[in-house]
């Protein structure tokens, strides 16, 4: 029930949808100065949600901000979310989130962790699709040796990640540390669902060297930062309601 409350939910907050709502009612409404008023919100709510520089304002004030105090670990634990329901083992389909797996990649390859544990499944109330699976098939290929990974195929969410990770990982020395590796919008969520349990973690934070102002953020409204929106009012509502349940 939990979990498809979750996806219902994740509709109701998309800002795109209350713009819908916004300007159909200001086509409806029957109270013509009603009308112009929601028109008025609804144009407002496509300039603010649109625009580049407020989002990025929020989703820093959002993101885990403490630096990795170990320069090495046995196990990095990658986060799925990063391909489409409609993926296979012969044809993945990324989405934009998939800067936590090149991040792996690039700390497996640099030595910074030995092994890999994907954790994952669609996280989907319609599909089977097992993501952690098809994401070791894409390893293999790209020069990750089977012994180097681990694959935790069940969970669903981000709780469920933190719960069957955690079974894993006990076959392992209690000393251990282990490095969370997930997208910087979803690394709140996923680090206190791992502090919940006793493993010893630590978030892959990775910052920009170089600030960088466009002038565009401001002045021209971007398509995209609508559906960003939606992503990060997810994970903070997430967050909240995992504090209420006792997840976190």
């Amino acid at each position: 029930m939990f979990f498809f409350l979750s996806k219902v939910l994740s509709f109701l907050i998309d800002p795109f949808f209350w713009i819908i709502v916004m300007f159909f009612i200001s086509i409806f409404h029957y109270k013509k100065y009603l009308r112009r008023s929601f028109l008025v919100i609804g144009i407002s709510m496509i300039l603010f949600f649109s625009n580049s520089l407020i989002f990025n304002y929020v989703n820093d004030l959002w993101s885990v901000k403490n630096v990795n105090e170990k320069e090495h670990f046995q196990i990095g634990i990658l986060l799925g979310g990063m391909i489409s329901l409609t993926s296979s083992e012969e044809n993945i389909q990324f989405s934009n989130h998939n800067d936590r797996l090149l991040n792996t990649l690039d700390l497996f390859h640099s030595k910074k962790i030995d092994k890999i544990l994907i954790t994952g499944a669609a996280g989907s109330l319609s599909s089977d699709l097992k993501e952690s699976q098809i994401l070791k098939k894409y390893l293999n290929k790209v020069g990750v040796p089977d012994s180097c990974i681990l694959v935790e195929d069940k969970s669903k969410n981000t709780y469920e990640n933190a719960i069957y990770c955690e079974k894993i990982l006990n076959n392992f020395p209690n000393n251990n540390s282990y490095l969370i590796i997930t997208s910087d919008y979803h690394m709140r969520r996923s680090l206190a669902c791992f502090k919940k349990t006793h493993l010893n973690v630590y978030p892959f934070v990775k910052k920009s060297d170089i600030k960088h102002f466009d002038l565009e953020w401001i002045l021209i409204p971007q398509s995209n930062i609508l559906f960003e929106w939606k992503v990060l009012f997810h994970e903070m509502i997430g967050y909240i309601t995992y504090k209420a349940i006792g997840y976190i």
